[in-house]
């Protein structure tokens, strides 16, 4: 190696100049003299690298110019260009001449070629010619270009070589992945303890290692392998994680195998380098989503979650909480809303196992509160499931289910049945109860209230059970007082049940209408007929009895002398029963039907059957008065 060489024969000059007792003089020159140097110099059969060289002006140090001149040590314009120095050399050199920035005196700089080492190269050392140019000054100012020839050594190392292929790859944006290697031992000599060492050459790349025994990761960046014969072919694994923000393309995975050498030499080979695909990140989706939520109510949401890939997962279970009080939120334009009245009664909702493409369905139970607003609502979801290396995952982003919150509704729907009442009567009121809401309702009671002029003998009723959408019917008495106004009265009810997580609940006061009427007009009702009848005994019985004083009264009138006559019906005639027994035939009965005898209604007849005319009665009752009336003479006297 020539650096190897260039430092011996320094010691060797140093020793001489030691034993001669003078200094050790080294001659500089003015002008640029170039030394190029290539400290890691070892490769291997098959490799694609860059070896760097280190080139340095010699020129002296000693500048005498005046101010404005260029150094004549300086050397401008300076290219460099490697090549091998023969044919038959099996490393082919990549990059083309290189331009470098001006060199001054005793400048060392780096610069990188890239190379190309045949697979079937020999073991040995072989020189790579570096040809220098550039442009200086002299010391007498004149402008000169001139070429340094330089020559390097590269040596073929005859030990284990490796090379690698890509496997698998199953990196995921935001999550960890696992990377498996094959590597194969194409060298010319086994290897002992041997380590794979991995890693990553984007910062968005980055390999994990177990930080205790007990962690869930299987490998990390290194996996020991042990003896490696030639030709043999290993398998190694390493545990990567990429970035949330990462792209999902190809990313650079490096691996370099330490090893011993047959001599018992730490070795280490040269980097290794494949390409690993990765995928987007593992995402999830809320589709066909329904809800029945209403204000003051427990509700439903449903849909399904489907696996929009990459990767199969299992145990997906999604997860809804309102303990941050940012999880559902009212409104779609309000992301920091607290959600308290709308509340999951289940945080969970476990799906199982998703193929990629594959859908499932779920359902939440939604309470939403009474003093909740109705509108849209966004619920927040998340799905947390293994992922194909068993690890428990989250998404970094929630889920939003977009639901619509109803306006508050009536538990029961009530129908009244003949609610139909005429004043001062009553009866039987039937009530259909129908159960609006989407659960099953137990133990329902009704509380029935009455104000006047409405009354109930019986105000409750009990319902076992209704089941959403299913109707029952109870029976209220009613009465209705004579007092009431013919228009329409509230009757009053509410309900006690419970709820399907068997809550008790108690409903809004129910009214239901009913009609007051007046009393329809059928004729002569039972009373009033009855009333008529009393009048008209009572009359006839005061006729009869004060017939005597009728009689006196109404003399001389035709008509209304017949007044006299009247007896009432044998009934009343017994209560004088003096006058019944006697059988006095004179009496006169009044007829209050057609006669018989074809006489006219109303008249009246003697016990003989016969019916005097009006005119003699009239004749006879104007003699018997002047009968009475005493004579003016013999009142004057």
């Amino acid at each position: 190696m020539r650096r190897t060489y260039l430092v011996g024969l320094l010691l060797v000059l140093l020793s001489i100049g030691l034993v001669a007792g003078s200094p050790l003089i080294v001659a500089a020159s003015e002008n640029p003299d170039f030394d190029v140097y290539l400290p890691e110099n070892i490769v291997e059969p098959g490799e694609e690298t860059a070896i760097e060289l280190e080139i340095r002006n010699g020129a002296s140090a000693e500048d005498d110019t005046e101010v404005g001149d260029t150094p004549p040590g300086d050397a401008r314009d300076v290219t460099v260009d490697v090549s091998t120095a023969d044919d038959d050399i099996p490393v082919s050199v990549q990059t083309e001449t290189t331009p470098m920035p001006t060199m001054s005196s005793q400048m060392l700089l780096s610069e990188s070629f890239d190379i190309v080492v045949d697979e079937n190269a020999s073991a040995g050392s072989y020189e790579l010619e570096v040809e220098i140019d550039y442009t200086y000054t002299t010391s007498g100012g004149s402008e000169r270009t001139s070429t340094d020839t330089e020559t390097v050594e590269i040596v073929v190392d005859d030990r284990a070589r490796f090379d690698a292929d890509l496997i698998k790859s199953e990196l995921i944006v935001g999550d960890r992945g696992t990377v498996q290697l094959e590597l194969t031992n194409t060298g010319v000599e086994n290897a002992s303890d041997a380590v794979v060492q991995f890693g990553a050459a984007d910062q968005n790349l980055q390999t994990v290692t177990p930080t205790t025994e007990e962690s869930e990761l299987s490998t990390g960046t290194e996996e020991y392998i042990g003896d490696w014969e030639i030709n043999e072919t290993v398998t190694a694994t390493a545990n990567m994680e990429l970035a949330d923000d990462a792209v999902a393309r190809t990313y650079p995975v490096t691996a370099a195998v330490e090893f011993r050498d047959e001599e018992g030499v730490d070795q280490t080979s040269r980097e290794l380098r494949v390409g690993a695909p990765t995928k987007d990140q593992q995402s999830f989706a809320l589709e066909n989503v329904s809800s029945d939520l209403a204000v003051g109510e427990d509700g439903t949401v449903k849909g399904e979650l489907t696996n929009k890939g990459p990767n199969p997962v299992d145990g997906a279970v999604i997860v809804v909480d309102d303990s941050g009080g940012n999880d559902i939120v009212p409104d779609l334009d309000d992301s920091l809303g607290s959600g308290s009245n709308v509340y999951p009664r289940e945080g969970q909702y476990a799906v199982g196992q998703l193929e990629p493409g594959e859908s499932a369905p779920f359902e939440f139970r939604i309470g939403v509160g009474s003093e909740a607003e109705p509108g849209p609502r966004v619920i927040e979801t998340d799905v947390r499931y293994r992922n194909a290396a068993d690890e428990v995952r989250t998404t970094t982003e929630p889920l939003d289910a977009t639901v619509d919150v109803a306006p508050e509704r009536d538990e029961f729907a009530l129908e009244a049945l003949n609610a139909t009442f005429e004043r001062d009567s009553g009866g039987d009121v039937e009530l259909t109860v129908t159960n609006q809401l989407d659960e099953t309702v137990t133990d329902i009671e009704a509380k029935l209230f009455t104000n006047d002029p409405l009354d109930s003998s019986d105000d409750e009723a009990f319902i076992p059970a209704l089941e959403s959408g299913e109707s029952a019917t109870v029976v209220f008495d009613v009465s209705v007082e004579d007092s009431a106004m013919a228009q329409t009265y509230p009757l009053r009810l509410d309900f006690r049940y419970d709820d399907a997580r068997s809550n008790s609940q108690l409903t809004d006061t129910y009214r239901v209408p009913i009609d007051v009427v007046e009393p329809k007009d059928d004729g002569l009702s039972t009373q009033a007929l009855l009333a008529i009848l009393g009048v008209v005994g009572g009359v006839g019985a005061a006729v009869w009895w004060f017939r005597d004083r009728l009689a006196t009264a109404v003399e001389g009138v035709p008509v209304l002398g017949r007044l006299a006559a009247i007896t009432i019906p044998n009934p009343l005639a017994r209560l004088r029963g003096s006058e019944a027994e006697s059988g006095d035939d004179s009496a006169v009965e009044t007829r209050f039907s057609e006669p018989d005898d074809g006489s006219e209604r109303g008249s009246v007849s003697d016990g003989t059957g016969s019916t005097p005319d009006d005119t003699d009665v009239l004749d006879d009752r104007t003699a018997a008065q002047k009968e009475a009336e005493p004579d003016p003479a013999e009142t004057d006297h």
